[in-house]
């Protein structure tokens, strides 16, 4: 009964110590795993950095871009009221009934023009499918 008391405490000292080493082997696993882990976040962390660095200059781009054609759209309207107010100082200014039908007939023939170039272009694209 004694050389099996020995026999089971060896078995048991050899289990401990199996147990022992397999917490050891476990432990240093894991420390392994969240280092490369840690690394990887790390990794990411900077290509998130750039991702975001590169949608922040696309941002400003495009912002600088819609400042300048707010800027442009605002240069035409301007524009266009200059012609708009040059035009009606021409036509009070002149305002011999001649000179008003005349300018009455090539605003008509200006017109004219462009619906029928209008309508070649329409005929063409027509024409082309």
């Amino acid at each position: 009964m004694a050389i099996a008391m020995s026999v089971q405490t060896l078995l048991f000292i050899g289990a401990a110590v199996a147990a022992f080493i397999a917490w050891r082997r476990t432990t240093e696993a894991i420390a392994e795993a969240k280092a490369r882990a840690e690394a990887h976040v790390a990794e990411l962390r900077v290509y998130l950095d750039r991702l975001s660095l590169t949608v922040d200059e696309t941002a400003r781009v495009l912002r600088r871009g819609t400042s300048a054609a707010d800027d442009l759209m605002n240069d035409v309207r301007d524009a266009m009221g200059t012609v708009r107010n040059s035009v009606s100082t021409v036509a009070s200014a002149v305002s011999a009934p001649r000179t008003a039908l005349a300018f009455g007939l090539w605003q008509g023939i200006h017109f004219w023009r462009k619906r029928r170039a209008a309508q070649r272009v329409a005929a063409a694209a027509t024409s082309g499918l």
